[in-house]
């Protein structure tokens, strides 16, 4: 069983320097595309970016920073916050998620398996 962060451990995590992660799944129209965001901190600002993938994937084949980019040359859509407070109410606000749940960098490899087996797929 995977360990989501709190907002403690996030912050903690941000500050190290690290990456943090949460996995939005399929949220576009396109319901070949998975999404997901990364967190990291610049300058003082939570910086937040979400990223989309083609869905290239299997129970097989999981890892998602493998996968074609929607638009390889495309601006990620990037926001910036001054605490997690403000970030978790915009992903909740944005995203219509009513808990956030922080992973650490890859882990949403897990998530993303956890989607095909609820789907049904192998």
């Amino acid at each position: 069983m995977r360990r989501y962060l709190n907002q403690t451990e996030t912050n903690t995590h941000l500050n190290l320097g690290k990456t943090i992660e949460v996995f939005l799944g399929r949220i576009l129209d396109d319901k070949n595309i998975i999404s997901y965001l990364g967190l990291t901190k610049e300058n003082d600002k939570i910086k937040v970016e979400r990223i989309d993938h083609y869905d290239e994937g299997s129970l097989d084949f999981i890892d998602l920073y493998a996968f074609s980019y929607v638009d390889p040359n495309m601006e990620f859509e990037t926001n910036n916050f001054n605490n997690i407070n403000e970030t978790v109410e915009f992903i909740r606000t944005k995203f219509n998620i009513t808990e956030v749940k922080f992973l650490n960098a890859g882990i949403i490899q897990d998530e993303y398996a956890d989607l095909i087996k609820s789907e049904g797929r192998d």
